[in-house]
């Protein structure tokens, strides 16, 4: 079982005893417990049967029991107890944008809601206005809150989701009788909120189906059994995601995987195509007539209508099938390509790790390179560095890279705040003791979307700047981004030589792939930055992999799969090629 998975589920009991009891010192103590498990580099069942878990502070025996448990069952029996205690409105709730769990208390408290729906009709009656500590603004933004939610309800983040799915298919892999199996649908394509899980299993011999799909469906991750069938069967699984499994014979497999995959528009055009060939494709296999086909794999698919094979990313209808045919995709991007790993944080700002145990990380990631980027003065709420800071810091990197040696190397960014005016957070002359800059919205997002291009387009001038940070500050399912002009800001960039990032947070992933390659026409380089708070955060650079992948990314795209060398030299010329137009 993942760490994250450990670390998610005492962090929600944390957020859960906070909704339902005013004890802070008891959520705290989930929480940091929380952190604590997603900072370890060893796996953590692992480290509780070799006795080492129990030596880590901020684990006392009561957190041990509950990943012990955990570990034992897949639950958490006072997780489960605080879930089915709360009313499921108020849990809502806690996805609104700036609600935080005591306000919510407070609302249930003083004005008896309990669900989304009655929120937003107190809140229309101004009753939220009037109570002590809201007032119009804070229920203004509830109810833009809750007006958004409505139309990102019952879709999943792709992290969670990844996650869930994983641990499925690998218990559905392990079933007597099961030949193959793997994820489907939208998750499979790697798109970055899914609406639910689809898997496509293969038995030996039709008399297993039965035996398979019963074991299916008494997962310990299954919550409730919305279907149950030989071949399809549904489920609702912990965390409130549904899931599809159906199951096929082996020779039926890849054929059902393609299908099931989609997407829908994908499969619509290749239909089409396949038609013109006199060859038709189902879920069951390619037919010629009344012959079927012999298809083993997906790449037997694409073979036999006579392309290239189209990875999962790409199956969007967006001109993969064309490029297919032509021989024309590009060699998309892989975990292995990267060789370093940049816009991460420390506790210099607001990270919880220091530099060199974020470097050892990276180097156990195997990466060659990792750029610090902590951030400027104005973000005292992330403890911002000021220009002595700075100094100081960079003293610290050279020490660590004396001690290093020349196979792994430090850099110095900074992750530096783009104000109102769309001016830099620090001076010139801190800013040129920097390897590279991430100039980065972190505040003001209510500026017209003339006004928020024309901040961001001052920034790619400055000559300082090297890459633009999570551009239209989104997080996904929680908040829509700031209004701006993506294309005139990509051709700004694409003019000046500035990058801007892939935040392969999984909250972020912006900038969003669909603009990918407008971004690549005009010149831009995207590096995929995890924007790292911690060792555990490093690893968020594989689901910007996936993104990158469905934005048609190639490593040449990428500056950070560079040796730290060319990337070096690009900065470099990203700056003289700023400061000789200035």
């Amino acid at each position: 079982m993942e760490n994250s998975r450990i670390a998610g589920m005492l962090d929600e009991t944390g957020t859960l005893i906070e909704l339902s009891e005013d004890n802070a010192f008891r959520a705290r103590a989930y929480h940091n417990a929380a952190r604590v498990v997603a900072n370890q580099q060893e796996d953590i069942a692992q480290m509780l049967a070799d006795g080492t878990l129990a030596k880590v502070p901020g684990l006392g025996k009561e957190m041990l029991a509950h990943i012990a448990e955990i570990l034992a069952t897949g639950r958490m029996t006072l997780l489960d107890q605080l879930l089915s205690a709360i009313e499921p409105g108020m849990i809502d709730m806690l996805r609104i944008p700036g609600l935080g769990p005591k306000r919510i208390r407070t609302l249930h408290q003083q004005l008896g809601v309990k669900s989304l729906e009655e929120l937003a009709e107190a809140c229309r009656a101004n009753r939220v206005a009037a109570l002590s500590g809201f007032g119009a603004k804070t229920q203004a933004n509830i109810l833009k809150g809750i007006e958004f939610l409505s139309q990102q309800q019952e879709y999943f983040s792709y992290a969670p989701a990844r996650e869930i799915a994983d641990v499925i298919i690998a218990a559905v892999r392990a079933m007597p009788g099961v030949v193959r199996a793997e994820v489907a649908g939208s998750l499979r394509r790697k798109k970055e909120v899914v609406h639910d899980l689809d898997g496509v299993a293969s038995v030996e011999r039709e008399d297993q189906r039965a035996d398979v799909m019963a074991a299916f469906v008494a997962l310990p991750q299954v919550r409730e059994v919305i279907a149950h069938g030989d071949t399809k069967s549904s489920v609702l699984l912990d965390g409130g995601i549904a899931m599809d499994l159906r199951l096929v014979t082996d020779d039926e497999f890849a054929s059902a995987l393609h299908h099931f995959t989609g997407s829908r528009d994908h499969n619509i055009a290749l239909r089409g195509m396949a038609l013109e060939k006199g060859i038709k494709i189902n879920e069951y296999g390619l037919w010629r007539g009344e012959e079927r086909l012999p298809i083993h794999t997906e790449a037997d698919v694409y073979a036999t209508l006579g392309m290239a094979y189209i990875e999962p990313e790409l199956r969007e209808d967006r001109g993969e099938i064309q490029a297919a045919l032509e021989d024309k995709l590009p060699r998309l991007i892989t975990l292995e390509d990267m060789q370093g790993v940049i816009h991460c944080h420390s506790t210099w700002s607001d990270g919880h790790a220091g530099i060199r145990e974020m470097a050892q990380a990276a180097r156990d990631l195997g990466y060659h390179y990792l750029g610090i980027c902590d951030h400027s003065r104005i973000a005292a709420y992330a403890h911002g560095l000021t220009p002595a800071d700075v100094r100081r810091q960079h003293a610290e990197i050279d020490a660590l890279n004396a001690e290093f040696g020349p196979d792994f190397r430090i850099l110095k960014g900074t992750e530096c705040d783009i104000l109102k005016d769309g001016s830099l957070d620090f001076d010139d002359e801190t800013l040129a003791t920097f390897d590279f800059v991430v100039a980065s919205i972190h505040s003001v997002f209510h500026l017209t979307e003339k006004e928020e291009t024309e901040r961001l387009i001052r920034a790619i001038q400055n000559p300082y700047t090297t890459i633009i940070g999570h551009l239209t500050g989104r997080l996904l399912l929680q908040r829509e981004g700031y209004p701006v002009d993506i294309p005139a800001v990509i051709a700004a960039a694409g003019a000046r030589g500035v990058a801007i990032e892939l935040n392969a947070n999984p909250a972020r992933f912006d900038l969003d792939w669909r603009w990918h390659r407008l971004a690549t026409e005009h010149g831009v380089h995207i590096p995929i930055c995890p924007d790292a708070h911690s060792p555990e955060g490093l690893r968020d650079v594989a689901y910007g992999i996936g993104i990158a992948r469905k934005g048609w990314l190639s490593p040449e795209n990428v500056p950070n799969a560079w040796p730290v060398d060319r990337f070096l030299a690009w900065c470099g010329e990203v700056r003289q090629r700023g400061l000789a137009a200035r």
